[in-house]
């Protein structure tokens, strides 16, 4: 076999290769993160998955517990307390570790998000410096110093949500953002969620 032939070969060979790599990963169809069902089209940016004050993607601030588990969305607590406790995304609904959901009276009243993973609509997210906060929401934050912790901070912003009772709060260490929420008043300030 000449160079020419031989070189030919390998061409072909990559070539194969590369199709039959493309034939498996096709039509790949497992769940990611993003407000779709699960194995639904799979999206992995973060502008798919966005907390504000009405919700989490498919997870609506408001709606009953029943409706999000029979929607696949949330998990079932069979030992929770009826008047206010934490559930968890089911597994496959596009949620990441990190985000637990507050039910007060068998309806969402709260999101709490302790991931990178989320953002806000704006793109506030764990991580953000307190004068990003502060850029990116205006005269709609207010700051109030942390219940526990001297020198904390948590952030509020109200805006336009005000009138409909729902509020964003990020927990801050005075410098950086490490958890925020987003739901209903008065829940969302909630200090010791359920307690």
């Amino acid at each position: 076999m000449g160079r020419a032939a031989a070189r030919l070969l390998l061409f072909a060979m990559t070539i194969a290769f590369a199709a039959i790599v493309y034939a498996c990963n096709k039509g790949d169809d497992r769940a990611q993160k993003g407000p779709n069902p699960p194995n639904g089209t799979g999206h992995d940016t973060l502008s798919d998955l966005t907390l504000n004050e009405d919700g989490l993607g498919q997870i609506q601030i408001g709606m009953t517990l029943d409706d999000a588990v029979n929607e696949g969305l949330l998990n079932e607590n069979p030992n929770m307390n009826t008047k206010c406790d934490f559930v968890f995304p089911a597994v496959g609904a596009g949620i990441p570790d990190g985000v637990s959901v507050m039910v007060v009276k068998g309806k969402v009243a709260r999101i709490d998000v302790d991931t990178g993973a989320v953002t806000t609509d704006d793109g506030a997210k764990i991580g953000d410096s307190e004068d990003r906060i502060k850029n990116i929401y205006g005269d709609d934050v207010q700051v109030e110093p942390h219940k526990y912790n001297p020198g904390w901070h948590y952030m509020t912003v109200m805006g336009d949500s005000a009138s409909a009772g729902r509020a964003i709060v990020f927990e801050t260490d005075g410098k950086k953002v490490t958890m925020f929420r987003a739901g209903r008043l008065p829940e969302v300030k909630w200090v010791e969620g359920c307690g």
